[in-house]
């Protein structure tokens, strides 16, 4: 074909046009009625396959640990990073306690929330067991102490396990529950 006749042969192919969902629509349908008429093959299914084990080991490497690694020994606390173990002895004196995460850090998180009038900062304590209502009135006596101010705003979640303070009291409450053996 030349170039004129193949623009025009080109031109002939797109002048018409279908929606893609005809196209799909139309390409089910006979595939559907094809796969009715002719009845599966029993010979065209794949009957011979072999299971194999011996390949799990690839995929085990990629999958995510199932267990916390344990915390290591450090010549001494705190580490350079600042983290501290948690103390055992002063957990046990506590009425309640704050467990780790599984990387091994205290659960204290900064929030912000934008409100009708302006943003409000919190700070949540998670992963708490025990009474929770004395962790609450601890931190609150802490704060109230440390800052000097009137009144602490906290909200109290049973269920959730968590404490939100409002304030930006992250490093009081984190130093406050190190103190505490958390």
């Amino acid at each position: 074909m030349t170039s004129p006749d193949l623009w025009s042969h080109s031109q002939a192919l797109f002048s018409f046009q279908v929606s893609p969902y005809r196209l799909l629509f139309s390409r089910q349908q006979s595939t559907s009625s094809s796969a009715r008429s002719d009845e599966l093959n029993q010979s065209d299914l794949i009957r011979d396959f072999k299971i194999s084990y011996e390949e799990f080991k690839y995929v085990e490497e990629i999958l995510p640990s199932p267990t916390v690694p344990e915390i290591k020994e450090h010549a001494q606390y705190p580490t350079p990073s600042g983290w501290f173990p948690p103390n055992e002895s002063l957990q046990a004196e506590q009425k309640y306690l704050v467990r780790r995460t599984k990387n091994h850090m205290l659960p204290v998180y900064f929030h912000t929330q934008e409100t009708w009038y302006g943003i409000a900062h919190y700070v949540s304590i998670q992963k708490i067991e025990g009474d929770i209502w004395a962790l609450e009135s601890d931190v609150r006596e802490h704060i109230l102490k440390s800052t000097g101010q009137k009144m602490v705003n906290t909200q109290v979640h049973e269920v959730g396990r968590f404490i939100r303070v409002r304030g930006q009291h992250r490093e009081l409450i984190a130093n406050f529950l190190l103190g505490r053996g958390m």
